[in-house]
C-alpha cells in the first residue's frame, strides 16, 4: 500500500475525521457542497489532508491521481487566495476533473489558500453541480465558507494534530514537480499591491494569527475570551494585541477594535 493509502486510512478510520464529516453535513444540504477538504504543505514538503469524500479520496491516492494537482507544489510559489479550481486547466488535471465528475458525482470549485507560518493551508469545496454559474454561487456565499472554516479551525483541533501525525513527504513522493511554479489562477491576483496602492497595506503585514486575534476583537471578545479560543496564554494574547496596535498605528485599543470592524466589514480579514 502506498504512504497516501496509509495516510488516508489512518485518518478516516480515527473518531476525529467523523466528526470533521458530521460537521461539513450542513454544506451539503445549503450547497450541494459533497467533498470538503483540508490540507497542510509546509516548505519542507510535509503533506496533511483530510477530505469528506472517503471513495474519492481511496480513488485518487490509489492512482496517484494526487500528483497531477497544481495546487500541491512548493508553498513558495503560491501566495494566499481563492483558486478557482477549474480556470484555465489543461493536460492530466483536466482529465482529473473529468474522472472526478463522471465517477464520483465530484465538480470542483473553491479552494481557498491561506499562508502559515510554515507554508500553506488550504479549504477546498465541490458541489453535485456542473453547471457554469456553479463556481458564482460558491464565490457569492465567501462570507459564510469562511465562517464555516473559522469554526472548523476551533472545533477540530484533534484530526489537525492527527494529520501532523501521519503527514507524508510530497517532496520525495514528487520529485521536481513538487518544486514547479503552479500555473492556476487565484484571485485576488495583487491583493497586496492593491492594498498598498489605497493605502492599506499594514493589514497585509498581519500574520494570520494576528489576523484571528483581529477577527475575534472586532466581534467585541476581551483578551480572557480570546486566550481561551485560541489556546494561548493571555500574556500572549496582549502581547499580540500589543503588536498589532504598532503595526496598525492604533493609539489605543478602542481604535484597534474600530479598526478591525471596519477590516472585516470590508473583507481585509
Amino acid at each position: 500500500m502506498n504512504r497516501f493509502l496509509q495516510m488516508m486510512e489512518q485518518t478516516q478510520s480515527s473518531p476525529h475525521y467523523d466528526q470533521m464529516v458530521r460537521f461539513a453535513r450542513p454544506l451539503y444540504d445549503h450547497f450541494g457542497i459533497n467533498h470538503f477538504w483540508y490540507y497542510r504543505i509546509t516548505r519542507s514538503g510535509n503533506y496533511m489532508y483530510a477530505g469528506t469524500h472517503g471513495s474519492w479520496n481511496e480513488y485518487c491516492f490509489g492512482e496517484s491521481l494526487h500528483t497531477h494537482f497544481p495546487c500541491l507544489r512548493l508553498p513558495n510559489s503560491k501566495k494566499g487566495g481563492i483558486s478557482l479550481m477549474k480556470a484555465g486547466r489543461q493536460g492530466a488535471y483536466r482529465k482529473v476533473l473529468k474522472i472526478a465528475e463522471s465517477k464520483f458525482n465530484i465538480n470542483f470549485h473553491l479552494n481557498l489558500i491561506e499562508p502559515c507560518h510554515e507554508g500553506i493551508e488550504a479549504f477546498g469545496f465541490a458541489t453535485r453541480f456542473s453547471d457554469h454559474e456553479a463556481d458564482e454561487r460558491l464565490l457569492n456565499e465567501l462570507p459564510l465558507l469562511r465562517y464555516f472554516i473559522h469554526e472548523f479551525r476551533k472545533k477540530h483541533g484533534k484530526l489537525f494534530a492527527l494529520l501532523q501525525e501521519n503527514a507524508v513527504d510530497l517532496s520525495t513522493h514528487m520529485g521536481s514537480t513538487f518544486y514547479e511554479r503552479s500555473q492556476g489562477i487565484a484571485l485576488p491576483l495583487q491583493r497586496d499591491q492593491l492594498l498598498k496602492e489605497i493605502g492599506c497595506s499594514s493589514f497585509s503585514r498581519l500574520t494570520p494569527r494576528e489576523q484571528d486575534i483581529m477577527r475575534l476583537l472586532a466581534s467585541g471578545f476581551p483578551a480572557s475570551y480570546i486566550k481561551t479560543q485560541l489556546h494561548l496564554g493571555l500574556r500572549t494574547v496582549e502581547n499580540y494585541i500589543a503588536a498589532i496596535k504598532d503595526k496598525l498605528s492604533c493609539s489605543s485599543k478602542v481604535e484597534l477594535i474600530k479598526k478591525a470592524q471596519e477590516a472585516l466589514q470590508a473583507g481585509l480579514l
